[in-house]
């Protein structure tokens, strides 16, 4: 049987031009902008093309540890955003 690995194990994953936390980010607020419509949908739009670019500079799985330092999300085995003392 022959298998196959891709060339560069360390890339993520890409859908079009965008990477995984991007693409869901994009199609999201696409389809609330288009529910909402108006001038609010037009400015979740803006919104979005001034945040992807910004969001390219940070390292990949930064949305997802930004929604667990507003408490949005937890990690399991993980301390809490507010946990400033540590013990082994």
């Amino acid at each position: 049987m022959d298998e196959r690995l891709p060339q560069y194990l360390h890339k993520p994953v890409q859908i079009l031009w965008f990477g995984s936390d991007e693409f869901v980010l994009v199609i999201t607020v696409i389809f609330v902008a288009v529910v909402v419509g108006g001038m609010l949908g037009w400015a979740l739009i803006a919104g979005l093309l001034l945040f992807v670019p910004w969001l390219r500079t940070k390292p990949r799985g930064f949305i997802p540890h930004l929604a667990w330092r507003w408490g949005l999300i937890s990690f399991r085995n993980y301390p809490g955003p507010t946990q400033t003392r540590f013990f082994e």
